[in-house]
Parts: C-alpha cells; structure tokens; sequence
C-alpha cells in the first residue's frame, strides 16, 4: 500500500464522519407538536393543531401532508401544502389550513374545520417533508359529538292494575348514544330502545318507566336523567306521575252518641280514588238496611235513630270504579239517653274546685305562719325580761302605774 494515499484517505473518513454527526444533530433537533385529542361539535368548526418545533438548525419544509387513516386501514389524503405550488384541499369549503404560506410561516401546519360532519371523526396524521432532517409526523384523534335534545313526559296508563308504562324519556341527535338513568324510590321496571338520530350518526335514545298505578305511586315524581360528554353536567328532566286507583273507602258521620230518638244523623262514605267512583252501595252485615235508613250516592241518611233495629248494626259501604272496588264498614251502638259531652262547663268547674282548694291551703299557710312568728316574738320577749333591770320609761298617763311598771324586783 502506498503510503502517501493513507492521509488523503483518513481525511475522507473524518469528512464523512462530521457531516454524519452534522445530520445526527440536526434530525435530533427536529420533531413535530400536535394536539393529540380533539373534540368537535357537529355543524361546528375546530382546529387541528400541528406545528414543528423551532431548531437552531437551517432546515426546509418541503411540503406538509395530512392523511386520514380510514377504518379498513388505508390512508386518504386530506390536504397537501407544497412551497411552491400551494395548498391542495380535498374539501376546500369546509378545511382550510392556518397559515397563508410555508415560506412565512414554514413551521405551522394546523388545519381548521368548519361544519364538522360525523364522518369526520378519525385519526389524522400531520407530516413535515423537510431537509436535510426527512420526515417527521404526528397523530391527533378527532372526536365529533353532537348535543341530543331531552324531552320527558308522563304517559296516561289505562285503567288497569296491570304492569303499565307511566312516564318516557327521550334524548335525540346524541353523538354518541346519550345515555339514560331514572332517579325514583318508586318499584318500577325500565325498558330502553336506540335508533338512527335526525342526522347521520346520531342517535336517539328512548327510556320508558312502567309500573302497577297505585295510589302510593299517584302524584310522585320521577325524575329523568341523561349524561353526554357534549353535556357541563346531566340534564334532568322531572315529570310527576298520574295514575289510576281503585277506590280507598272509609266513613264518617258517627260520633259514638247516637241515642233513642235522635233525628237528621248520617253515615258518609269518603271515597278516595282515580277516576272518581262511579257507584255506591250501602248494606249491613246481617243483611238489608233498616226501613229508617235512606241511601243516596255516598251517604246513608238516618230520619230517627231506633234502638230496636239500629243497636249494635254494622253498616258496610261498597264504592266501585273502572279499576275496582273498595269497603268500609262502621257498627252504631245507640244508647237511651244522650251522653253529656259539656266538656266546657266541666273543665270550668274542675278549673274552680281547683282554685278552692288553693285558696284553701293558702290561708291554711298563712296561719300557720302567723302563729309561728307570733310564738317567735314571745320567746324573744321573754328573753329580752329576764335579761335586764330595766326598761325605758313607758307613759300612758297614770305615773303610779308608770313606776310600777319601770320597777322589777329582783
């Protein structure tokens, strides 16, 4: 070998050898930012953000590519961006890309949306051609959503006590399905269909709540809710229930002093139910009513109370409606004469024997006292005597009996 070759040659690898780590560095340094996940409302605009990194290396964007991965796994072009040629759109309506021009603004390769459709939604890869660093790519995930409209009613069962829907519940043009969950304490069953929505890749949701009407269930409410991700927070929708009921019966009218010729009383048959009853009847336990008893709807009129056929009766009423019937029944004792009920004039006289009675007691006290304090006195009188000589002079006009007074002989 000739050794004169050997340095020219070991040149050329070092030559090499730099320009290797001149490009090293700069394909390092060069990489590509994007949003990775984006989130789109039908009919509605957003942005696809991908731009490259800034790099202290002189590089040069020779074209930017976006592409649409499809779900068979092919790939379709959606825009393209050539320095000198301009940008080439598929759709150029409704996508537009930020900036004006790669030479002005060579790093920014963010592509805008407008009136985004459901088909929209997919992976999308933005990629730089450049050089001398190649080409460099990213993936961002668009999500279309589209917000569904609620509605909620409660529905008008038959008149049946069978298991019925009561209330529904609709949520339409969701992206995705909307989804649908009852807030109730009510014993109730829940059956939910999905269909195509209004517009293409919508769905509508409906949510049907069924139960047995009772009158527990009547006037409640049930409550409705639907989350989505278009959605701050679920949309509640509340309905309040109307149901059908059999009749629920009971009787007033009798006050426990029905006595021996006692006239103008009556029994009334309280009714509660939905619809309203449509029928009464009125019997007794042993069999037809007493001829002093007239039946009119919901009450039993009574012309005079009778010992002989009214003593001791149970009266039964029967009220009936499309989803049923439902009784009652009371038994009358009568008495010969009236119970006396003044409860006024006796509390009054209670309330009088009472302040008697203290009154009493009070003076019974006093006296006590007064004898107490007056025996009290005494002792200390006595004591007062018999431990002095001598008063102070006491004058009642007789000095003979004024002496004898101031005078103790010890």
């Amino acid at each position: 070998m000739d050794r004169r070759t050997l340095p020219a040659g070991l040149c050329l690898l070092r030559l090499l050898l730099l320009l290797c780590c001149a490009l090293g560095r700069a394909v390092s340094s060069v990489s590509v930012h994007a949003l990775t996940n984006v989130t789109g409302i039908l009919d509605e605009s957003t942005t696809l953000v991908c731009s490259l990194t800034p790099t202290e290396n002189e590089i040069t964007v020779t074209q930017v590519t976006w592409m649409k991965k499809n779900q068979d796994g092919s790939r379709s072009t959606v825009a393209v961006f050539h320095p000198k040629k301009g940008p080439s759109i598929t759709d150029p309506e409704r996508v537009k890309f930020l900036a004006s021009t790669l030479d002005r603004d060579s790093w920014n390769a963010s592509l805008a949306m407008s009136h985004l459709r459901a088909e929209d939604e997919g992976v999308y890869e933005c990629q730089f051609a450049t050089f001398p660093s190649g080409s460099k790519s990213a993936s961002i995930s668009l999500q279309v959503l589209a917000r569904p409209t609620t509605t909620a009613e409660a529905l008008k069962p038959a008149p049946t006590l069978k298991l019925q829907e009561v209330a529904k519940c609709s949520s339409t043009g969701g992206r995705p399905a909307p989804r649908i969950h009852w807030l109730s304490n009510l014993n109730g069953s829940i059956h939910e269909t999905q269909e195509p929505g209004p517009q293409k890749g919508t769905y509508t949701v409906t949510s049907v709540f069924s139960l047995v009407p009772s009158s527990q269930a009547d006037g409640k409410s049930i409550t409705c809710r639907v989350d989505h991700e278009s959605l701050s927070g679920p949309d509640l929708q509340t309905v309040t229930l109307s149901l059908p009921y059999p009749p629920e019966v009971s009787i007033s009218g009798y006050d426990n002093n029905w006595y021996v010729g006692r006239t103008d009383v009556a029994l009334t048959c309280d009714a509660r139910s939905k619809p309203e009853p449509t029928d009464y009847k009125w019997s007794t336990s042993t069999g037809p009513l007493p001829n002093t008893t007239e039946a009119q709807d919901n009450q039993l009129l009574i012309a005079t109370v009778d010992m002989n056929t009214m003593h001791n009766v149970t009266f039964i009423c029967n009220a009936t409606n499309p989803l049923g019937s439902g009784q009652n029944q009371i038994t009358v004792r009568v008495t010969e004469d009236p119970v006396r009920q003044d409860s006024g004039s006796g509390t009054g006289a209670i309330v009088g024997i009472c302040i008697c009675v203290g009154i009493i007691i009070i003076g019974i006290i006093g006296i006590a006292v007064f004898k107490y304090l007056r025996r009290k006195s005494g002792r200390s009188l006595r004591s007062r005597t018999s431990g002095n000589n001598e008063y102070s002079s006491v004058s009642n006009g007789n000095c003979t009996a004024d002496i004898e007074m101031n005078h103790v002989t010890r």
